[in-house]
């Protein structure tokens, strides 16, 4: 009857309220649980970094700077051939030895003029002859310049109880360069590994702690969009068995207009209609 109806209405209509409202807390839900993820990925990330740098302090020798067939520079381990250990008060100093020269070699040639003296005799007599060779004798000078280079560059290693080098040809320059600023800086370095290791440690554990704490948000986190999921899907199965089909929506829609309403939208749906499909046809 139309009282049942009535009343169905009413409670589709606040079960359609109360499920959009569901809707947003589970939305809100979800982003939580996204941003929490999102931030136990970086930390996970930051604890990664940080665990591999402790390894690196634990071996004793730190970071890698620097790995050549001969030697091996750490930030706090310096490893030559006779010597392996700490790096502290190592000192290295590259030293050029021989010259670069350039070297000119002059060299000539000349050309006779018998050839033309003969033909210069055999037209003009002796005098033709002695004005051929003139005319057709030539010399040429030429110069090249050669470079020799006699340059060597040898890199020394000294520090309290060892002491090493190493020569090589000068395109080592640069190469060798690098090293000596390496040992150097890290050489006269007051930092200490002991007080490196003790920083990262804090480091490590405060990352641990903080992951350990976001881990278990993200667990309640996702608790509560599973709770608040279940929640709106009751709801929403409840509104789709409560509300009315269309037919009966419509009918019952219908019924609760008055008299006036019902012939306006008589006469002047069909006008609407017209307007409406006159408007997407233009457009």
């Amino acid at each position: 009857d139309s009282q049942e109806i009535e009343l169905r209405q009413d409670s589709a209509m606040l079960l359609r309220t109360d499920m959009r409202s569901k809707k947003i807390n589970l939305k809100e839900a979800n982003a939580k649980h996204r941003e929490i993820s999102s931030t136990v990925a970086v930390l996970g990330e930051e604890l990664k970094h940080a665990t591999s740098r402790l390894a690196e302090l634990q071996s004793g020798r730190g970071k890698t700077l620097a790995s050549e067939p001969d030697i091996k520079i750490f930030e706090f381990w310096l490893s030559i051939p006779g010597y392996s250990g700490n790096i502290r008060n190592a000192k290295a100093e590259m030293i050029m030895h021989g010259s670069l020269q350039h070297v000119s070699n002059v060299s000539s040639t000349s050309k006779s003029g018998l050839g033309g003296g003969i033909v210069g005799g055999l037209i003009f007599g002796p005098l033709g002859a002695a004005a051929g060779v003139l005319a057709t004798r030539k010399s040429k000078v030429s110069t090249q310049v050669q470079q020799v280079d006699t340059r060597q560059v040898e890199l020394q290693i000294t520090g309290p109880g060892y002491a090493w080098s190493v020569l090589a040809h000068s395109g080592y320059a640069d190469k060798f360069r690098a090293l000596r600023d390496l040992i150097n800086a890290y050489g006269s370095s007051p930092k200490g590994i002991q007080d490196s290791l003790r920083a990262q440690t804090t480091t490590v554990n405060l990352l641990q702690e903080k992951l350990a704490t976001q881990k278990a948000y993200l667990q309640l986190a996702a608790k509560e969009a599973e709770e608040r999921s279940v929640v709106y899907e009751i709801t929403k199965k409840e509104f789709k068995t409560t509300r009315l089909s269309l037919i009966a929506d419509l009918k019952f829609r219908w019924a609760c207009l008055s008299n006036f309403w019902q012939w306006l939208a008589i006469l002047g749906g069909p006008v609407l209609l017209v307007i409406l499909a006159g408007a997407t046809t233009y457009a």
